[in-house]
C-alpha cells in the first residue's frame, strides 16, 4: 500500500516551486531591461558620434546656387498666334442616334461652336502674354467651311443651300473678326484657301478649282468688304497652296485634300510626310498647316493637321475615322524658336463612352 503524502509537505513543496516561478520571472525581466539598456546607450552614443560629425562640416552661410525669376524683355521680338477656320461644314446636319449619339450639328449648335471659337481665341491670347507678347493673329480660313452639294443625301439632310450658307458665314466670320480687332486692337492677318465641299461642281477641278467655288467667291466678298480696314487683310489664294512669311517662318497653308491618304496602319502621318518632301523640292517651307481630314495632329516641328468644328459624323462612321471632339486649332510661332504651340481649341464638352 503507498505511503500517503504528508498535506503539509506537498504545500511546501507547492510553495518553493512558486518561488522558483517567481524568481526565474524576475531574471528575465532583469535580462531584458538590461539588454534594453545597452540598445539605448548604443543609440545615444551613436547619435552623439552623429552630432559630432555634423559639427565639423562648414555650412556656408549662403547657398551656392540661386535661381531667379526671369524677367521679361521689353526688347521681345513677340509672337504670331496662328487660328485657323478648317471644315466647318455649317449647315451639315448630323443625326445624333446615326453617331452613336457620338455628337450632333445644325445650324443653330453650328453658330454656338463659332462663338465659342472666337471667345476661346481671346482667352488663349491672354494666356499666351504671360508667356511672350502676341503682336499679330493669323486667321486663315481654310476650307470647307460648307458642306455644299457634292453628294447626293446633303440635297436632303442639308440645313440650308450653299448659296444661303455663305450669307451665314459672312455674318458669323464678320462677327469673329470684329470680335478679335476690338478686344486685341492686334492686326489680322486671313490666308484663304477654297476646300473640296465648296465647289459648285460635281467633280472636282484642278485647274479651275477656285473659279468654280462658293467659298472662293465668299473670300473675295469678305476681302473687299474689309478693303478699307487697315487693321484687317486678306490674301485668297488662286491655286492650292497659300504660302505666308511669318515671323521669319515660310508656312504653307493648303485645304489638305491634295494629300493623298488611302486609309492604313500608320494614319496619314506617312503619306503627308511624303508629300510635304515633294513640295518642298519645289518650294520649300518651314511649315505645313491643313485641314481636310477633320483630325487634330500635331508633328512637331513640320506640319499642323487642323481638326473640324463639325465633328464626328455619318461619315466618320461609314470609313471608320477615329473618334475626335469637335476641335479648332491654336497655334503660336516664335521668331526665334519656329512654331513653338500647337493645341486644340475644344468646342464641346467631353462626349466618351
Amino acid at each position: 500500500m503507498a505511503k500517503r503524502k504528508n498535506p503539509a509537505d506537498l504545500v511546501s513543496a507547492a510553495a518553493k516551486e512558486a518561488t522558483a516561478v517567481e524568481v526565474a520571472k524576475l531574471r528575465h525581466d532583469i535580462a531584458a531591461s538590461r539588454a534594453r539598456e545597452k540598445k539605448a546607450i548604443r543609440a545615444v552614443i551613436e547619435a552623439h558620434n552623429q552630432v559630432d560629425t555634423l559639427l565639423t562640416i562648414d555650412i556656408p552661410k549662403k547657398p551656392s546656387r540661386v535661381f531667379r525669376d526671369r524677367q521679361k524683355s521689353s526688347t521681345s521680338p513677340g509672337v504670331a498666334v496662328v487660328v485657323p477656320a478648317s471644315d466647318w461644314h455649317v449647315e451639315e446636319t448630323v443625326f445624333t442616334e446615326r453617331v452613336n449619339f457620338k455628337n450632333r450639328f445644325d445650324l443653330s449648335i453650328a453658330t454656338a461652336r463659332i462663338q465659342r471659337f472666337y471667345s476661346k481665341i481671346l482667352e488663349m491670347i491672354e494666356l499666351q502674354n504671360h508667356w511672350a507678347k502676341v503682336v499679330e493673329i493669323w486667321h486663315p480660313l481654310l476650307g470647307d467651311l460648307l458642306s455644299g452639294y457634292i453628294h447626293e443625301e446633303l440635297l436632303e439632310t442639308n440645313g440650308c443651300s450653299p448659296t444661303e450658307a455663305c450669307i451665314f458665314l459672312q455674318d458669323h466670320i464678320c462677327a469673329g473678326i470684329d470680335l478679335l480687332r476690338k478686344e486685341t486692337k492686334l492686326p489680322i492677318i486671313l490666308p484663304c484657301c477654297v476646300g473640296n465641299h465648296g465647289r459648285t461642281t460635281m467633280k472636282k477641278r484642278i485647274k479651275t478649282s477656285t473659279r468654280n467655288s462658293y467659298e472662293w467667291l465668299l473670300f473675295k466678298t469678305l476681302e473687299r468688304f474689309y478693303a478699307k480696314d487697315g487693321k484687317v487683310r486678306f490674301d485668297v489664294a488662286d491655286g492650292y497652296h497659300n504660302t505666308q512669311e511669318i515671323m521669319g517662318r515660310k508656312v504653307r497653308f493648303h485645304h489638305g485634300d491634295g494629300l493623298r491618304y488611302m486609309g492604313g496602319v500608320g494614319g496619314i502621318s506617312i503619306p503627308v510626310n511624303k508629300s510635304i518632301a515633294q513640295w518642298d523640292k519645289v518650294d520649300p517651307a518651314d511649315f505645313d498647316i491643313f485641314g481636310h481630314w477633320h483630325t487634330f495632329l500635331a508633328h512637331y516641328p513640320k506640319w499642323v493637321s487642323c481638326g473640324c468644328l463639325m465633328g464626328y459624323s455619318e461619315y466618320s462612321v461609314e470609313i471608320k475615322a477615329e473618334f475626335q471632339h469637335p476641335t479648332q486649332t491654336f497655334m503660336v510661332i516664335d521668331r526665334r524658336y519656329g512654331m513653338t504651340q500647337a493645341t486644340p481649341i475644344f468646342l464641346t464638352k467631353p462626349n466618351r463612352s
